[in-house]
């Protein structure tokens, strides 16, 4: 039985391994903060006094304990996700505070358990909880072996011989750059901001940081400015540049002058290798590249840049203190630490900013996709229309076809916790399957669902870019189009050939002004992992505003152990003892007239699948005798496509 206490521990990150069991201890709690040399520090919260929070290294099929403590002295409740790991078997350890557990009170801890069940890779782990998550983040990295891990953690291989293999492809040593962005605000000020009456707009970070460091005016720094990232490499080696976007608001284009970087991994997934002259990071996504260096002398400087992508303002390309430098150093040379607070004086041209998709078109998984999944027809088409709204009450929100959200959980009990004593999720709602009981989606194990973000205009009538992340499951990009998804012309395109699976997909929007729907996104899920999951805007403020929904996956077949509800362990991560694990998993409409759909039958039965034939509607509009004289008169009232779901 998990106790909840308010004992401290020391503000160090506490590993112990044995036998493929690792355990962290992670303790947040209140400071001030200055990581870009302003004239005034914030209030924000930190891990282990750090920021970002301490790396945290394990290997593949490890299990894992983190040991979460929310500081006495804190006046706020938070928890921890660990993005991109896909807790299989063990729902309660995802870290979403409301859905898959409660929120951690001041002075008191919650442990999560759960196994890295066949997963490698780049990810890390961040606060689910308000707007925390700028600061209570930091790097997670899975390996292959305890033999790679080592490597990577004593940076050996200064004579060039012996070389870290992970999956396909081989490298001489690695580094994290780890992004994300800093605002002139106390944590608490810009929560406040966000879903308070005096929201209208955000313009953005007034920093943005490289491994927890920049330069907001280099006119004006003092002696305890750090300056600059500065990030050393060896000549004649290549490199695993690992790049996390613990970004919360912008997109960025990243660049390293006179340095080739070849793509091989998206969001933990292997892929073929493909050069690329800039990498394009969104808030949630992971990439790694393989940078070859030069024959350069030591001392020598190249700077990393950063500018923006899919930002509405034309001006000011490069973001203003988005920089680093990678400098040069052999294996007898001395390096000094070293403060460098002037940006770079001579910046490259930027590559086209507001290309949609980037290089993804071209990029192919290392091992392509279970054919089984992706020639199937869907059981499911979800579309979900997303609008940003002013409310009476002068506040901002996004509605979910046509609903306001609504939150999840109670002061005692998580989501989950609800659902595992009453598993009945009541009507569904014909238009679209959703639970008003649960405030979910309710699907099968197995089902394999196709999902659309409907990109909609806010109310200035700009479009602008969301990355969507899913929990508990990475998904297959299918398909992009322009305007709005009409599922009987566009069910059957299939923008990627060879999709890659991610956990993170972008919703491009249409350029300039125009119609109210303003670009479109399809993923497909193969739901195989039960529990509550959420599906969210990976831009922290627009989460927080609502644009958030949970896929309730036959929770009922979650393991749950028969101690307190707040601390469950998977079977299959605590009692399978087997070295080799297997690996696991890689509408339409109702008619008008059609009934609720009630708990008791299976979801798959009472929504109708694919092979159906989609009204329209226009053919609704006909069959009711009614003449369609705007197509979109329907959705003004439930935003919602009805021949879709």
């Amino acid at each position: 039985m998990q106790a909840l206490s308010g004992v401290l521990l020391l503000l160090l990150t506490i590993q112990y391994v044995l036998a493929g069991k690792r355990r962290f201890e992670l303790n947040i709690e209140p400071t001030q903060l200055n990581p870009d040399c302003f004239n005034q520090s914030y209030a924000s919260l930190t891990i282990n006094g750090q920021y970002p929070g301490p790396t945290l290294r394990m290997v593949k099929n490890d299990k894992i304990e983190v040991l979460v403590k929310n500081s006495p002295k804190n006046n706020v409740t938070t928890s921890i996700h660990f993005h991109g790991i896909y807790q299989l078997g063990s729902n309660s350890a995802d870290g979403v505070a409301g859905i898959t557990q409660l929120p951690i009170e001041p002075g008191q801890e919650f442990l999560h358990e759960f196994q890295i069940i066949n997963q490698t890779g780049t990810f890390y782990y961040h606060a689910h909880v308000g707007v925390q998550d700028d600061t209570v983040q930091g790097s997670l990295i899975v390996y292959e072996t305890e033999e790679a891990l080592a490597q990577a953690e004593k940076e050996m291989l200064s004579d060039g011989t012996s070389k870290i293999r992970e999956g396909p492809y081989e490298y001489d040593e690695e580094r994290i750059l780890h992004w994300s962005e800093w605002w002139h605000q106390s944590v608490y000020d810009r929560e406040d901001f966000y879903t308070g009456s005096k929201f209208t707009g955000d313009g953005g970070p007034d920093s943005f940081l490289l491994n927890g460091q920049s330069v907001y005016n280099s006119h004006s720094v003092s002696d305890q400015c750090r300056g600059f990232p500065v990030i050393d490499l060896k000549p004649n080696r290549v490199y695993r540049l690992r790049f996390i976007g613990a970004l919360t608001f912008r997109m960025l284009g990243i660049m390293i002058p006179h340095h080739n970087m070849t793509l091989i991994e998206l969001d933990s997934e292997y892929v073929q290798p493909l050069y690329v002259d800039h990498v394009e990071l969104v808030p949630g996504r992971r990439i790694s590249v393989l940078l070859k260096t030069g024959n350069y002398t030591d001392g020598t400087l190249f700077p990393i840049t950063s500018y923006y992508k899919w930002k509405l303002q034309n001006s000011d390309t490069y973001t203003p203190n988005g920089y680093g430098f990678i400098r040069y150093v052999s294996d007898d040379y001395h390096a000094s630490e070293i403060k460098i607070a002037k940006k770079p004086d001579q910046l490259p041209k930027t590559i086209d900013r507001d290309s949609a998709g980037w290089v993804l078109k071209d990029v192919r998984p290392y091992v392509s996709g279970d054919p089984a999944i992706l020639s199937a027809k869907p059981t499911r088409t979800l579309t979900l229309a997303m609008r940003q709204r002013h409310l009476p009450d002068n506040t901002t929100r996004f509605e979910n076809n046509g609903r306001i959200h609504q939150g999840w959980g109670t002061k005692t009990m998580s989501l989950l916790d609800q659902i595992e004593l009453d598993p009945d999720f009541g009507e569904l709602s014909p238009l679209d399957g959703f639970s008003v009981k649960h405030q979910t989606y309710p699907m099968n194990v197995g089902d394999i669902i196709d999902i659309v973000f409907q990109n909609m205009r806010n109310p200035t009538g700009d479009c602008v870019a969301h990355p969507w992340h899913t929990h508990g499951h990475a998904h297959y990009l299918m398909a992009e189009g322009k305007g709005k998804y009409v599922h009987a012309r566009d069910k059957d395109i299939v923008t990627f050939q060879d999709p890659i699976k991610q956990d993170v997909s972008m919703q491009y929007p249409d350029e300039g002004k125009g119609p109210e729907h303003c670009g479109w996104t399809k993923i497909r899920l193969h739901v195989d992992n039960p529990g509550v999951w959420a599906v969210h805007c990976h831009i922290t403020a627009h989460m927080l505003q609502g644009k958030i929904v949970v896929f309730e996956i036959s929770p009922k077949l979650a393991v749950v152990p028969e101690e307190e509800s707040d601390v469950r362990d998977s079977k299959t991560a605590d009692e399978s003892e087997e070295d080799d694990i297997k690996d696991i998993g890689s509408t339409e409409d109702p008619k008008d007239n059609e009934a609720p759909i009630d708990s008791s039958t299976d979801t798959k039965d009472t929504i109708s699948n694919e092979s159906e034939e989609p009204k329209t509607p226009e053919d609704m509009k006909s069959d009711e005798g009614t003449e369609d004289t705007d197509g979109d008169a329907q959705e003004a009232n439930n935003s919602i496509e009805n021949q879709d779901i």
